[in-house]
Order: structure tokens, then sequence, then C-alpha cells
């Protein structure tokens, strides 16, 4: 029995002290989502947001292009390709005076990721957002007074396209392409930019509704070419038309005379050469002579 006393005693002991371990994890994790969460008041507006931990606190390698957002000083600070605080991780919102809830999203290591959402002090939605890792991407919405539609901007690899009522315009690194059209959908004009200079063929409409091209080269008007008009054929008539009959027979008579001709020449040639010979033979005869004497 005192044995079976000491394993029991030894069981509860077992027990007793795994419960006191996982309450004091639980504890420190509460503490520490404690400390990293935090409300202060920034620009007229109370924000709610959490950051890293502060062994994590700082990135081994920072994008050149994106934007971190990271905590110090009572502050809320934002830097292009770095940081020098405890960087944002986490759900982030910030309220109006009013409360009214003014910007919503989610915060990875400091950078923008998922849907962000901003409404005005009345609490209509006027902006949606898309971000992964810090870049925009995909469809972003601007919303009117009435909660309409107004803009559309959608980021696609290297590509922007912008839509706006009824103007379009498409961007990349170095042409801006801009399209206007009317209520419905007839084409106003089309301009193409490359760096920031008329670049290419540009629509315009007139005041007698015709579409009017003018192309330009870096800047520089190009001068259109002039065309010249040319001469119609004259096609024969009916009665200058020749039968297939009547061409075969000019066919043979052209043939015919050629031949005559091709004669006569060989005769001609023929009678040469005899006459050739001839002259030759007295003087062939002449030389026998005198070789027998």
């Amino acid at each position: 029995q005192p044995t079976k006393c000491i394993i029991q005693l030894f069981k509860n002991s077992f027990i007793l002290g795994l419960f006191v371990t996982l309450n004091i994890f639980h504890l420190h994790a509460q503490k520490v989502e404690i400390e990293n969460k935090f409300h202060i008041k920034q620009d007229g507006k109370s924000i709610t947001f959490r950051v890293l931990d502060t062994d994590d606190s700082q990135l081994k390698r920072y994008h050149p292009d994106k934007n971190y957002y990271w905590f110090k000083s009572q502050k809320v600070l934002v830097t292009q390709g770095g940081s020098s605080g405890s960087l944002l991780d986490g759900y982030y919102e910030s309220f109006y005076k009013n409360n009214q809830l003014a910007e919503k999203g989610l915060f990875k290591k400091g950078l923008k990721e998922g849907v962000w959402m901003f409404w005005d002090p009345n609490g209509i939605l006027i902006h949606q957002e898309k971000w992964s890792k810090g870049t925009q991407k995909g469809k972003q919405l601007y919303y009117s007074s009435k909660g309409i539609v107004e803009k559309t901007v959608i980021y696609k690899g290297n590509q922007t396209q912008i839509v706006s009522r009824d103007t379009t315009i498409l961007k990349t690194k170095k042409v801006i392409l801009t399209t206007v059209t009317d209520s419905t959908g007839k084409l106003i004009s089309r301009s193409r930019y490359s760096n920031f200079q008329l670049d290419g063929t540009q629509v315009a409409r007139d005041q007698n509704d015709s579409l009017i091209r003018t192309v330009y080269k870096k800047g520089v008007l190009v001068p259109e070419k002039v065309k010249t008009k040319k001469e119609p054929k004259i096609k024969n008539t009916g009665s200058e038309k020749q039968t297939f009959k009547e061409k075969m027979k000019t066919i043979w008579v052209k043939m015919q005379f050629w031949k005559k001709f091709k004669k006569k020449e060989k005769s001609a040639e023929n009678q040469s050469k005899k006459e050739n010979r001839e002259a030759e033979q007295p003087v062939l005869s002449t030389e026998k002579k005198k070789r027998r004497k």
C-alpha cells in the first residue's frame, strides 16, 4: 500500500505540474498578444493595430520598391524599402472622431495584404483595394457619394487600366493610350504617348462627325503622303474584241510569215556557200597542175 500511495502521489503531482505549465503558456500568449496590440490616436483618428514580436521586428531583406509600415514612438510610419521599428502584422483598423470606421485591412510583416476598405465619416464606402505582398493587384474600385462605382483601376503585370465613365486609359512602362467615347460607345478620340511624347496614329472626330487621323513620331507630326491618281485602263469595246477564231488566224499568219522568212534566209545562206565553193575550185585545180609538173 505505501507503494500505491507513492505512485498515486506522483501521478497527481505530474497532472498538477502539467496544468500549471499550460496555464503559464496561456498567460504568456495573452501577455504577448496584449503587448503586441496597440491603440493610439494619430492624424485625428483612433488606430488599432498589432506588430511583430520584438525578436522578429526587423526583416533581413527589404524590397526597395515596396512600402513598409512600422511603429515607433507612438506613431505609425511608412518607409519605402526599409523600417526602423516594429513592423505592423495583423488586422488594422482606424476610426473617425464619431467612432465611424474609416479604414480596415491586414498587414503581413509590414506589407499590406488582401482586401482594404475605406469609408467616409458617414459610413459610405468610397474605396476598395486589393493587395498582395505590398503590391496592388487586380481590380480597385472607387465609389461615388451614392455608392456607385465611378472609376475602376485594374493592375495586371506591367499594365494598368483606368476606366472612368467614357474614358479608358491603358498604361505600360513607356506607352499611355487614352480612348474617349460618348454615351453610346462611339469613338471620339484616341491618343498615344510614348515616353511622354505623341507617337503613332492619333484619332479625333471633327465637327462634321468624321474621324481625322494624324501620325506623330517622337512628338513630331509626320506629313501626309500625297497620293497620285492612277490613270484608268482603257478597256477594249465589244467591236474591238477578237473572237477565238480570229486570234488563232492571226497567230497562224504570223507563223507562216516567220517560216517563209526563215526559208528565204536559209536559201540565201546556201547560195553564198555554193558560190564560195565554186570560187575555190579553180585555185585548187591550178595548184594540182603545178604539183604534177
